[in-house]
């Protein structure tokens, strides 16, 4: 049964204490709870308070959802497997509106455990690529990007370790304010040569560059950012399908979560476990 393998994955309290007299509560079926069970502390019961009852979804994922809980489980595993709305729309019974919303819960997420887990990336015999990339909608389809936003990022290379922000300019102060939170001293920084860079080598770092105007790989060095492009390739496609507007980082969070625990959907699970605990 859906309840009980909830809680044996944790996302659903197996137990209950009565904040009113501090005992441990019964779950017992119940035909009109939401889910066919209901906690009841029947000292309560016995006093007359009204807040004998606790939905057995309290503090979980759950809470304060009138779809199933089987829906919004699979909800979550459609959205964590890319799947369309049409699709998702077609194979359960819940509105466009539920199924963005939902979408938009489970980037939330992955917002949040970016900031619980942002730790510097890189460190001595390691290679990070940065660069900065300019996401926005060419007017007519033609030219330049008009409007958008400056996202600076950086890969490691032979991970899945990254990092992106979003900026307001692509300044040294800004840039390297990032840079010295982000990737550890000792690193091997490559980059193209935007003058914000100049100072890595000041600043602990080891720095190597490559002229894109002229190539893509140093002749002398190696160097080369063919990591941290083609990770801009991929979240361009994935923002060049329809998409919510005003949730640019979360997408950004969404894409750096998903990439970092290789599309693993218990993984996510317990994600959501950290955020939504039912047991505090």
């Amino acid at each position: 049964e859906i309840v009980e393998w909830c809680m044996k994955e944790g996302m659903i309290a197996n137990e209950r204490i009565c904040r009113v007299c501090g005992k441990g509560m019964n779950l017992l079926r119940k035909k009109r709870a939401t889910d066919g069970y209901v906690w009841r502390c029947q000292g309560s019961v016995d006093l007359g308070l009204q807040d004998a009852n606790v939905s057995v979804r309290k503090g979980s994922w759950f809470e304060c959802s009138k779809l199933s809980i089987c829906d919004i489980l699979l909800v979550t595993y459609f959205w964590f497997n890319k799947l369309p709305i049409k699709y998702i729309k077609k194979n359960l019974n819940v509105s466009k509106m539920v199924i963005v919303d939902w979408k938009s819960f489970c980037r939330e997420v992955c917002m949040e455990l970016c900031v619980r887990e942002n730790s510097a990336i890189g460190g001595v015999n390691a290679v990070v690529e940065i660069d900065e990339c300019k996401f926005g909608k060419r007017k007519y389809n033609r030219g330049k990007a008009v409007n958008g936003r400056w996202v600076f990022g950086g890969v490691e290379r032979g991970t899945n370790k990254m990092f992106f922000r979003v900026v307001e300019n692509r300044g040294k102060d800004t840039l390297l304010a990032i840079i010295k939170s982000s990737i550890l001293l000792g690193t091997t920084v490559i980059s193209d040569c935007w003058k914000s860079y100049d100072c890595l080598e000041d600043e602990g770092y080891r720095h190597l560059t490559v002229n894109h105007s002229l190539q893509f790989k140093d002749p002398e060095t190696g160097a080369h950012t063919n990591s941290i492009e083609r990770t801009w390739s991929a979240i361009k496609r994935k923002l060049a399908r329809n998409h919510v507007k005003g949730q640019f980082d979360a997408y950004l969070a969404e894409y750096m979560w998903c990439r970092a625990n290789s599309d693993n959907f218990r993984q996510f699970l317990k994600a959501i476990i950290q955020i939504y605990n039912p047991n505090t």
